[in-house]
């Protein structure tokens, strides 16, 4: 009973420090609190406190340096010129017959190599759905499709904080996890296609204003020297994910690859290079939107998801050195006795967490540390358990109102939450994720051995 009523206290801390306003990072180091004055009301030393604590932390040091990865090679993308080389030559491709499908495709790739959502948005995501707009698109299918692209590189690409932080919520590695998640998202982005296809079709017409295209072209073309060489890095990236190079030692080649092409073509000082790595690149075109959409990237951009994850890992210790973990994977053990259960225990979990929350991470983080070793009790290997996390955290926060995913979708693309019943790739994927459950399709045991039998 005890352990029931600090797990809730410790949620409620989230759920009360977002609503007023703490964000993510205040509101998870309140929640530590809380869960340290809970293990201590129930008998844990603070010395053991502390050492599962700090445990936990040293588990997320491969997190860390990823992300510091990730920080420094989207601002040597930009000062390089390869992303504003992806927007030139994506803009150049549209085809106003497609604009629906194209939007999910083009921001599916662009969210991939940058690993932001929110990143691809600002990018690709606002230039397709101004264009959308101006053929006619009805706002909530163009930002529809813009949103389930964008989160498909959120939950795929191995640049994204997500896509890092459940693998290391659910004690596996990276490219298990992204493996694994080919299972659900790739199929379900067949039919996305399919649909975003049939629904655009409709509003296709034979021409459109260009203009904004236009200035958006010329803006870049006259302060960046697009090349298709700028883009070397983002293939690079992409084959060493496919040949599965451990992450940083690919995200390590192709930083060094980025900043000699940054000098090479655009001529970049070395010191201005090394500058925009830590602290963000920042575009002066003149043009607004241009630099709203190009000022991004750093190490010091990553200090907020730096701070979640310190914050989160030492929240578990308490949990853990009480025992208050558990306690309440026993009571769910109850009534999880199947993989099928398993799997859909931890998407509703997820997703309500999103409901209460409205904070993605939180999401990926309380069910992650919660369930674990459900998965090793039920002999399913934890890259099902992080696959699940995704399926259902990271995805669905662009679709819950109040959240802050949806909040900065609104902001940015201007539009209200029309968008959400098109944001298609949100509804589709958990459905294969409870088919591959039903299946066992998609589903390993704890040595990584296919478990294909169906109610298993």
């Amino acid at each position: 009973m005890a352990a029931t009523v600090s797990l809730v206290a410790i949620v409620a801390t989230i759920v009360v420090g977002i609503k007023m306003g703490f964000g993510a990072q205040m509101s998870v180091f309140a929640a530590a609190i809380v869960s340290v004055i809970a293990a201590l009301l129930m008998k844990a030393k603070w010395a053991d406190i502390q050492k599962a604590g700090m445990e936990n932390i040293a588990n997320y040091n491969m997190a860390f340096v990823i992300l510091t990865m990730v920080g420094i090679l989207i601002a040597t993308w930009l000062i390089g010129g390869t992303l504003p080389s992806l927007i030139y030559y994506g803009l150049e491709l549209i085809s106003p017959r497609a604009i629906v499908p194209l939007a999910f495709i083009l921001c599916s790739i662009t969210s991939v190599c940058t690993g932001t959502s929110f990143g691809c948005i600002a990018t690709m995501g606002l230039a397709l759905y101004g264009i959308g707009i101006n053929l006619g698109i009805p706002s909530g299918v163009i930002a529809g499709a813009v949103v389930s692209g964008a989160y498909f590189g959120d939950k795929m690409s191995p640049m994204s904080d997500t896509t890092n932080l459940a693998p290391a919520m659910a004690e596996t590695d990276l490219y298990s996890h992204i493996g694994s998640m080919l299972y659900t998202t790739a199929p379900a982005t067949l039919v996305c296609i399919v649909l975003y296809y049939i629904i655009g079709a409709k509003y296709a017409q034979d021409a459109y204003d260009a203009a904004a295209v236009q200035l958006m072209q010329e803006t870049l073309a006259a302060n960046f020297n697009i090349r298709l060489v700028c883009l070397v890095p983002l293939i690079m990236i992409l084959v060493l994910a496919i040949l599965k190079v451990p992450s940083i030692m690919a995200m390590g080649i192709t930083a060094v690859v980025s900043v000699i092409l940054a000098m090479a073509t655009q001529g970049a000082g070395l010191s201005a290079i090394m500058s925009a790595a830590m602290n963000g690149y920042v575009s002066n075109t003149g043009v607004a939107m241009v630099d709203t959409i190009l000022t991004r990237g750093g190490i010091k951009s990553m200090a907020g998801t730096f701070a979640l994850l310190l914050f989160a890992g030492f929240m578990a210790g308490p949990m853990s050195a009480a025992g208050i973990l558990e306690a309440f994977v026993a009571i769910l053990m109850k009534v999880v006795k199947s993989v099928r259960s398993l799997v859909v225990s931890t998407l509703i979990f997820g997703w309500g967490i999103i409901v209460l929350t409205g904070n993605q991470m939180m999401g990926i983080v309380i069910p992650g540390k919660a369930m674990g070793k459900m998965y090793d009790e039920l002999d399913v290997h934890r890259k099902v358990l992080s696959r699940s996390l995704e399926d259902s955290a990271t995805i669905s926060a662009a679709i819950v109102p109040w959240s802050t995913a949806a909040a900065y979708i609104m902001g940015v693309l201007g539009v209200g939450t029309e968008y959400i019943p098109y944001a298609l790739l949100c509804y589709v994927v958990p459905v294969f994720s409870i088919l591959c459950a039903f299946t066992g399709f998609g589903i390993w045991n704890s040595k990584g051995e296919k478990m294909w039998k169906r109610g298993k």
